[in-house]
């Protein structure tokens, strides 16, 4: 009797690992398409964030020149930027898209934060070259249609990502969340 329960024991064992190599063999590939749509997705968005971003580090600069440089949100701001900056040197082939929409979410979010100062002072309410920055900055937006195709294969991604079966290959390969990229203002 033990030694059926022994052999039963064993067939279950190599049933359940031949099963989770039957998993992770057929999972990771959706996973890597996945993956790579939003990486092809975020690739039209470079060059428009960049210009973007060159005018949020505008905002930055007249945020610090009307004398409230010393706020965290300025520092982040900076920091955030300098990351952007260095992230978006490489090319469109080289470029680490996971860690530039991050980047984008935190800078998005940073620009929001400080629009949120400037309209609560009325001190800063009142400079205009602070005011004619932070238009410039908003009227700076991707194209709809490329945003539209980065969020919906992140949402594609996610799903795959966060599938019962799935997650937990996901999590052993480490395929990471992305951000949906959601412009401030």
């Amino acid at each position: 009797m033990a030694r059926r329960v022994r052999r039963l024991a064993v067939i279950v064992l190599i049933l359940l690992v031949a099963g989770a190599v039957v998993l992770v063999v057929t999972t990771r590939p959706t996973l890597d398409d996945a993956r790579g749509e939003v990486d092809h997705r975020w690739t039209p968005l470079r060059a428009p964030l960049a210009a973007r971003y060159e005018k949020l580090a505008a905002v930055n600069a007249e945020f610090a020149a009307a004398g409230a440089g010393n706020r965290d949100v300025a520092r982040a701001l900076g920091l955030n930027l300098a990351r952007w900056d260095r992230l978006h040197r490489a090319r469109d082939d080289d470029a680490d898209a996971e860690a530039e929409a991050q980047t984008a979410d935190q800078l998005e979010g940073l620009a929001t934060r400080l629009q949120a100062v400037v309209l609560s002072s009325d001190r800063l309410k009142g400079v205009d070259t602070l005011n004619q920055a932070v238009a410039a900055f908003q009227g700076t937006v991707p194209p709809p249609a490329a945003i539209k195709a980065y969020n919906d294969a992140t949402r594609d991604y996610e799903d795959e990502r966060n599938g019962l079966l799935r997650r937990p290959v996901a999590s052993l390969f480490e395929y990471d969340a992305r951000p949906q990229l959601v412009l401030s203002g």
